[in-house]
């Protein structure tokens, strides 16, 4: 039977009763099929034991909303690792070793399994990075308007030592189902020589840039310290000479072409507070967004569940 994509009310019509079913079921067999990924009836019932274990003692959730919510996690687990896999973001072995506390490891799970969930689970925080995160934008008003509301005593930060920030600009070719890897380094590629053969960085990223956030500024993102950009993207804005242009940057984003416009010394202890705020800020208007982004996923999608 086939039912559009996060009906999961009648997804959950349909395996309630085989949840309640005694244990000498096989549990490999096949529960639900989204495009192109399985999930099986063993799956969701160890995902559903896993999320009961982690209920807070006296937790009123019902094993119906339990169940419901672990379905839906595990049907949108599965299109988002489909969708970064189809639109080329990747995950390689050094990744996976370096991030392997990133899921925790069960009993009953092997070491393959072990590192599949790890590879998912980076590849789901790449395709955010990418399709959601970087749709966020947090300007230094912002930030210094959420400081500006903290109580007295959390604003105070100052530690006596001073750290490098830098105000950068940028223009971003993304890569994704529309545009492929080779297509976006050629366009970046091409608005690198436009712009060293005399046009202005910022008609440029206005024109061009796809983040929407800062192509309306000129490509301008406002001043940054260590941890407030992805990792690509910071290394070679901190070694990049004020006023240089960077050679095309890729990250799990896309291309990028970066300029750092001016650096100044800030006190550790403000720039650690200002990134920790906008952090909490990408993180709120992050969850806002989750909702409808998630839906777009699903919009083009169906699950075929089997009884």
């Amino acid at each position: 039977m086939n039912v559009k994509p996060l009906a999961v009310a009648a997804l959950l019509a349909m395996t309630t009763s085989v949840w309640a079913a005694p244990a000498v079921q096989s549990v490999d067999r096949v529960l639900a099929v989204v495009d192109k990924q399985v999930i099986t009836l063993g799956e969701f019932q160890d995902a559903v034991k896993r999320n009961r274990a982690a209920l807070p003692k006296g937790s009123s959730v019902t094993d119906q909303q339990l169940q419901s919510q672990t379905l839906g996690n595990l049907v949108d687990q599965a299109l988002m690792v489909q969708m970064a896999a189809r639109t080329g973001i990747q995950v390689s072995d050094a990744e996976i070793k370096q991030n392997i506390g990133l899921v925790s490891k069960h009993a009953e799970m092997s070491d393959k399994q072990w590192q599949t969930a790890v590879r998912d689970a980076l590849l789901v925080e790449k395709l955010k990075q990418r399709d959601l995160y970087s749709k966020v934008r947090v300007s230094d008003a912002d930030i210094t308007q959420a400081i500006d509301s903290l109580p007295e005593k959390d604003k105070k930060q100052s530690s006596g030592h001073t750290v490098t920030a830098y105000y950068p600009q940028h223009i971003l070719i993304t890569v994704d189902s529309k545009t492929k890897d080779a297509e976006a380094l050629a366009k970046i590629r091409e608005l690198r020589t436009r712009i060293g053969s005399g046009e202005a960085f910022e008609a440029v990223a206005r024109a061009n840039s796809q983040d929407p956030g800062s192509a309306v500024n000129g490509g301008v993102l406002g001043w940054a310290v260590d941890g407030m950009m992805v990792p690509e993207f910071e290394n070679a804005m901190k070694s990049l000479p004020k006023g240089a242009l960077s050679e095309p940057i890729r990250s799990s984003y896309g291309y990028h072409l970066i300029r750092v416009l001016d650096t100044r010394q800030q006190d550790a202890g403000d720039a650690e507070l200002r990134a920790k705020v906008r952090k909490q800020l990408v993180e709120s208007k992050s969850e806002q967004l989750y909702g409808n982004w998630i839906s777009q996923l699903r919009q083009n999608a169906f699950v075929s569940v089997r009884q």
